[in-house]
């Protein structure tokens, strides 16, 4: 995330909120914040304003039911396109320069070839850490290894369980070759030992067992 875009009092703080409301999925209100971060629902409105004057924010009223149409809709904050922008990493746009020299020098095949060298390589690493046997237990430490990287993966359960990811630091490279989405497929199920599907709703990436 690129923390130096952020000035101002509180600068550690707004980072927090951001990241909460980056991990949502609806956008989150003031007094769910509040508790999330465990400062006074005050002091995070004056944030939530901050960033909203800042452009890094924009606010909306979150739809009511007819079955709970009492009081006014709750007001939801949640990312503009700038305080997406934030999150963008560095490393994505030097991948995706580097495949593209790599097209240049070494032929059309040379970035496919490349990145399914980068899953496998990413498999192994993922592979070697996995002490668990059943696909549960190694959805859980694969969400906490990914969740590290930096990718705000968390693991759903309802009636089944799906590794749900709200970052995707490589999303411009696999946007120029979404072959890459496969492959991240693949590595996925190799090392939870399932077979699963990937897909993308809202800007999150998510993995569900087949």
């Amino acid at each position: 995330m690129k923390r130096n875009l952020l000035f101002g009092a509180g600068r550690g703080t707004r980072l927090s909120v951001l990241e909460e409301i980056k991990r949502s999925e609806r956008g989150l209100g003031v007094k769910e914040l509040s508790g999330l971060l465990g400062i006074s629902y005050m002091g995070v409105k004056a944030h939530c304003l901050a960033l909203t004057s800042s452009g890094h924010l924009c606010s909306c009223r979150e739809a009511q039911s007819r079955q709970n149409a009492k009081g006014r809709p709750k007001l939801l904050y949640r990312l503009s396109d700038s305080g997406e922008k934030l999150f963008a990493a560095s490393e994505d746009v030097l991948a995706l320069a580097l495949l593209k020299e790599a097209s240049g020098l070494f032929g059309v095949t040379a970035p496919q070839k490349l990145l399914l060298m980068y899953f496998r390589t990413m498999q192994a690493r993922y592979c070697e850490q996995m002490t668990a046997e059943d696909p549960f237990g190694r959805a859980m430490m694969l969400v906490r290894l990914r969740d590290q990287e930096g990718r705000m993966t968390l693991l759903s359960e309802g009636e089944g369980w799906e590794i749900r990811e709200s970052h995707n630091p490589l999303a411009s490279m696999m946007k120029n070759y979404p072959e890459a989405q496969s492959m991240e497929e693949h590595m996925v199920s190799e090392v939870l030992g399932i077979m699963v599907k990937r897909r993308e709703e809202e800007g999150r990436v998510i993995f569900t067992p087949v």
